[in-house]
């Protein structure tokens, strides 16, 4: 009589239970993984009572805490993968704790906004494997235990010996997690798409009403077309992390309203709660991710003999927000103002 003997679900970690972790660690516990979640202060206690989950489609997911398991960083200890999705700040002090539990053969995956926190953990958790990952939609948190996904969109990994195994995890789940095999050049693309993040904090609106002012889309285009002409210098690849060329995403912000909404329908499939990571930061008093992504371009430009007046603006204008603690609710025809002054003063 033949048997078949299906491999075992890896042990996952979660390292950031922020909406990200929150979000992926609990759908894959839905998908029947073997989740633990490292966390802290109110997040530690309320995922004690529990998880909740919702996504645009309908889909909701009340998860019990027997469901998963949650504790400090020492919980992590028997992993066979570890998601990283700390803030790109915190990554060096939260790799150094994570490092002293790491087991020998653990894999770590990167899903953090930014391009330089692979190589950073790298070094920091050496010799264990660390991968590239993407998260290319929008995850807002509702309260600490509760995170709403309101944007559709697949989890993307580099290849890895984690990485089969997480995928077949996610088959026939709600959660898509999908192997790529260019991650690097794929961190890129959602760095170009990062860069609304801050302007999001400027607007003050919900992603779908600030995609309908003309203005701010102008602003996100300039801002993009920086960044391509930086990767262009560098001589740096950069691939998609939606269905639409990264090149010709600046030219389809610029179409008229009416014509915008009907080229780009695919990737305005969001519902109205729909807001960036750099608005909850902003709400919830940390510190901003724009040194990271905006401000990463302005490095990369300045590396390579380029400037990038548009995305030092947008830095400014969001450490002013977080310095006053509220957005300033900028009208788009003022911030396309301001940038245009700003790119003919270089």
């Amino acid at each position: 009589m033949n048997s078949t003997t299906r491999e075992p679900a890896p042990l996952v970690g979660i390292m950031g239970a922020g909406a990200i972790g929150l979000y992926v660690g609990g759908m894959l516990a839905v998908a029947g993984g073997h989740v633990v979640f490292a966390a802290r202060g109110r997040t530690l206690e309320s995922l004690s009572r529990g998880l909740s989950l919702s996504r645009y489609d309908g889909f909701k997911s009340a998860l019990k805490p027997e469901h998963y398991a949650v504790g400090g960083v020492e919980g992590l200890a028997k992993c066979d993968v570890v998601l990283f999705c700390t803030k790109s700040g915190d990554t060096e002090a939260a790799a150094i704790d994570l490092a002293r539990v790491l087991k020998p053969d653990a894999t770590v995956i990167s899903l953090q906004n930014g391009v330089g926190n692979v190589e950073l953990l790298k070094r920091l958790v050496s010799p264990h494997q660390v991968v590239a990952g993407t998260v290319p939609f929008n995850v807002v948190r509702l309260s600490p235990n509760a995170v709403h996904c309101s944007m559709e969109g697949p989890v993307l990994i580099g290849p890895s010996d984690a990485s089969g195994p997480l995928a077949k995890l996610t088959e026939g789940s709600p959660l898509k997690l999908q192997v790529h095999d260019n991650l690097d050049a794929m961190q890129w693309g959602k760095l170009l798409l990062n860069l609304n993040n801050g302007l999001n904090v400027i607007s003050g609106l919900p992603l779908l009403n600030q995609f309908r002012d003309p203005g701010y889309r102008k602003v996100l285009a300039m801002a993009m077309e920086e960044l391509l002409a930086a990767l262009d210098a560098a001589g740096i690849p950069v691939i998609g992390a939606t269905r639409t060329n990264p090149r010709l995403i600046p030219r389809v912000l610029r179409l008229p309203t009416w014509l915008f909404r009907v080229v780009a329908r695919q990737q305005l499939r969001m519902d109205e709660t729909a807001r960036s990571s750099s608005w909850d930061d902003l709400k919830a008093g940390r510190e901003p991710e724009t040194r990271f992504l905006n401000g990463a371009v302005v490095s990369l430009a300045e590396t390579h003999g380029r400037t990038a007046p548009v995305n030092e603006l947008i830095c400014s204008l969001v450490a002013e927000a977080f310095a006053a603690k509220v957005s300033p609710q900028m009208p788009g025809d003022k911030l396309v103002e301001l940038a245009r002054k700003v790119t003919a003063e270089r």
